[in-house]
């Protein structure tokens, strides 16, 4: 790794042990626990082993090496060694039992969240090799990036730790108005009990999240109550909640606060296009996709009974029974605590997967949001994996989004959130390619200015303040959102140092909400102020479609 920049972990002793030399860190579990262990950044092959009492860390022993036997390793450790599973960065608090991921030849290892950042990692080894296919790096801008998001946050908050958590809350309170907390005052005036207040909550958010995509600037929606024009991003989530109120998304006439089965599965286009107010003036591409992802949430919370199936309509908010009953939660005098590997199932079935098993829809069948990064690739076998780039995007914007109203409302802790890594969306990594640390190789500028054009030509798509477009699938995309995931980890890393605050005062949420995201719309509202789009636009599906259907009509 370039030694310009920060290791993953606080270094305390080096020690060798078998053919590498590895680095022995303390960790600090959710419930306070301490423990060391060992661990080398370049390593493919780990070995993790712990024990506990009282959830206290006994011991904890990792090996990371690529050359030596299951029996050299053996030799160094108090249990017997199981074959072909690699350690995760958290430790387990429940059970006296070994901490195990998949090894990476494995599709669980690409679905796993500690595939997001390694993979990644591996595309920004290639970038300070300067090895990349699509983009040049020029690390004299990284320090401009780090100083963006320290001044942003001394601009908008008095100290850093008051920064409120990246999630969907943060979007249905634009405009100043606590619109989630007179929700629950409302429903608690009337009686409702918390954990009802909870699935409620649970079910707005779920489809809150399926319905958020970024409208063109010109699309408005005006509030029902307030009769205030919103934009992009809040004004769809302003319109999902008008929409949830009126009980657009509940099959029950007299239970309309709610998400359920058969709601989303009668919904049409005809509604979404009403509920947020699309006319002939006011466009809004994106929605069909959209509405296959409610009706195939509809489906998924009647097939899979032992996450929704709690009452006799499945809904989202169902959930809260499966976490909370789940063996691995513990009640605890603040409330439960809910590990995050028990949510990360629940989150990946509610649109990830099925988006990848519909070949229009992108993704790699049976994984999700995985692609294919070829300046990674090392294996000359047509049917490795080694090459493959998993983000789970959309799983761990629910997460990120869901994590809140279980803390706030219920007094859970989410014990393993630290997997979770910075969200590769066009507002985290335009500030990449804003700020001029990231720039796009000659060849694939032009080739994204090309299809920008032919975009243009199309019926409602902008023509001002050109861009490169690519498609999701791209090349240049992967690889874009790959470099977004890891050097945001970095600069996070760089930002607490340069405040001099500790990662336990300014989580990664707090970094992303009241820095990276909130500096790459700032840049691109300035580089582009007509239309503000992101510095390389994603071609969406329903583009996609009705640029094709028009080329058949030819």
């Amino acid at each position: 790794m370039d030694s310009r920049y920060p290791p993953r972990a606080d270094l305390t002793t080096r020690a060798d042990f078998g053919y590498h030399k590895a680095v022995k860190m303390i960790v600090t579990t959710a419930v306070g626990a301490e423990a060391s262990y060992l661990y080398s950044p370049s390593s493919t092959e780990c070995y993790s082993f712990c024990t506990k009492k009282e959830f206290k860390v006994k011991s904890i022993v990792s090996v990371f090496d690529t050359h030596a036997t299951r029996k050299d390793i053996s030799s160094n450790l108090e249990f017997p060694l199981p074959s072909q599973f690699f350690s995760i960065p958290f430790l387990e608090t429940l059970y006296p039992r070994c901490i195990m991921v998949p090894a990476p030849t494995t599709d669980n290892y690409l679905l796993s969240l500690r595939a997001v950042r390694e993979r990644a990692f591996k595309v920004q080894e290639a970038a300070v090799k300067n090895k990349l296919g699509h983009f040049d790096v020029d690390h004299s801008k990284f320090q401009d990036m780090v100083q963006i998001v320290v001044l942003l946050i001394k601009r908008d908050y008095e100290h850093p730790s008051q920064i409120l958590p990246h999630g969907r809350w943060r979007h249905f309170d634009v405009g100043g108005r606590p619109r989630v907390q007179h929700l629950l005052n409302s429903w608690a005036s009337l009686g409702q009990p918390l954990m009802e207040q909870t699935r409620r909550i649970l079910d707005l958010f779920v489809v809150a999240v399926l319905l958020d995509f970024e409208p063109s600037v010109a699309w408005t929606y005006r509030e029902k109550t307030t009769r205030r024009n919103y934009r992009r991003t809040e004004g769809v989530v302003v319109a999902v909640m008008d929409m949830f109120m009126a009980g657009t998304f509940s099959s029950n006439v007299n239970d309309p606060h709610r998400v359920d089965s058969e709601g989303l599965l009668s919904l049409s286009i005809e509604t979404l296009y009403s509920g947020f107010q699309v006319g002939d003036r006011n466009r809004l591409i994106g929605l069909e996709d959209r509405l296959d992802l409610l009706h195939h949430l509809g489906n998924i919370l009647k097939k899979k009974t032992e996450f929704f199936g709690y009452s006799s309509v499945p809904r989202p908010g169902n959930m809260l029974e499966y976490l909370l009953a789940h063996p691995t939660t513990i009640k605890t005098k603040k409330g439960p605590l809910i590990r995050l590997e028990t949510l990360w199932p629940v989150v990946q079935e509610m649109g990830e997967l099925w988006a990848a098993d519909n070949s229009d829809k992108g993704g790699t069948h049976n994984l999700g949001d995985v692609w294919p990064c070829e300046s990674i690739r090392t294996s000359r076998n047509p049917q490795s994996t080694d090459h493959f780039v998993p983000f789970h995007k959309l799983s761990q914007w629910l997460v990120y989004s869901l994590i809140e109203p279980l803390e706030k409302l219920l007094g859970a802790t989410i014990e393993g959130t630290d997997m979770l890594t910075p969200l590769p969306d066009y507002r985290n990594g335009g500030l990449l390619l804003d700020t001029g640390f990231l720039s796009l190789k000659p060849v694939d500028y032009e080739r994204g200015l090309r299809n920008y054009h032919a975009n243009s030509l199309l019926p409602g798509q902008p023509k001002v303040e050109v861009a490169p477009m690519f498609e999701m699938a791209d090349p240049v995309v992967i690889e874009w959102r790959a470099l977004t995931t890891t050097y945001l980890d970095i600069v996070a890393d760089h930002v607490r140092s340069t405040l001099g605050i500790h990662r336990s005062k300014l989580s990664l949420f707090q970094l992303i909400e009241g820095g990276t995201w909130s500096a790459g719309r700032e840049l691109a509202e300035i580089s582009r102020p007509n239309t503000q789009v992101p510095p390389i636009m994603i071609k969406t599906q329903d583009e996609l479609r009705k640029h094709n259907i028009q080329n058949e009509e030819r």
